[in-house]
């Protein structure tokens, strides 16, 4: 059977990028926009402090606030990034894989926000603390967040195959290339150079996983007196249904980012 999202030819691909475009449209994704205007601001940020300090790059710069900031730097560590290159990417995933935060309530996509946060940020220090010969270590990024979006995106898809709308489709696409990019990085990377695995990329995508294959769909509340629905996430959400980086290396050891 066809995914309801998708033109029933597949070389129809206007016709796909037409209901793309309407149902990314349609979809709650507020918060995770918040989270790239956030990380947007801080990567402006980066960006001024290496031209007013005369600094050689934004990582660098980077570098030199995990020594010297204390601990307000770890505490942005999820939102700053080594340069462009690294933020761009990123953000992209992010903004493709937004429409997933609607099948969530808002309150249980925050929890898996902050939770995926500890988790990838913590993993992907403790790897670079038990493996790094470096007495200091920085792992900062926001694309473990990607990562357990798209493992989510991927099992969710599974399950609901035959019912996918499109911003599933492209989202299920992006999980499956994580999966095929976490095990390359555990395959080339095991058992001699533990260190250069992302642990923020491997511990996202196994969250992902585990909330994609646990989840279940949500009914938000009724009607308000204005008589706007609230989202409603069905296992056939379809059009008309509802609201519908070991640690990125490029040599040193010591800073890991994801």
């Amino acid at each position: 059977m066809e995914p309801e999202g998708v033109p029933e030819s597949t070389d129809d691909w206007k016709a796909f990028a037409a209901a793309l475009a309407r149902q990314y449209r349609s979809a709650r994704t507020h918060t995770t926009l918040t989270l790239v205007v956030l990380t947007s601001a801080v990567f402006l940020v980066q960006v001024a402090g290496t031209y007013l300090t005369g600094a050689p790059s934004v990582r660098a710069l980077t570098a030199f606030l995990y020594l010297d900031g204390g601990d307000p730097v770890y505490l942005l560590s999820l939102f700053l990034h080594r340069g462009a290159p690294h933020f761009l990417s990123n953000v992209l995933v992010l903004l493709v894989l937004a429409p997933q935060e609607r099948h969530f309530s808002p309150r249980g996509y925050w929890a898996f926000v902050a939770t995926g946060a500890v988790v990838t940020l913590g993993v992907g220090y403790a790897v670079l603390l038990a493996y790094s010969p470096e007495p200091n270590v920085a792992f900062y990024g926001i694309s473990g967040l990607g990562y357990a979006l798209g493992g989510f995106a991927l099992v969710r898809g599974l399950r609901y195959r035959d019912r996918l709308p499109a911003p599933d489709v492209v989202a299920a696409v992006v999980g499956l290339s994580s999966v095929v990019e976490v095990a390359a990085n555990l395959l080339v990377n095991l058992p001699h150079a533990p260190v250069a695995v992302n642990g923020g990329h491997l511990s996202g995508l196994v969250l992902g996983l585990l909330v994609g294959a646990v989840w279940r769909p949500w009914r938000a509340a009724p009607a308000d007196g204005d008589g706007h629905a609230g989202d409603d996430d069905r296992p056939d959400d379809v059009e008309g249904a509802g609201d519908d980086g070991g640690p990125a290396d490029d040599g040193r050891r010591g800073d890991g980012a994801q």
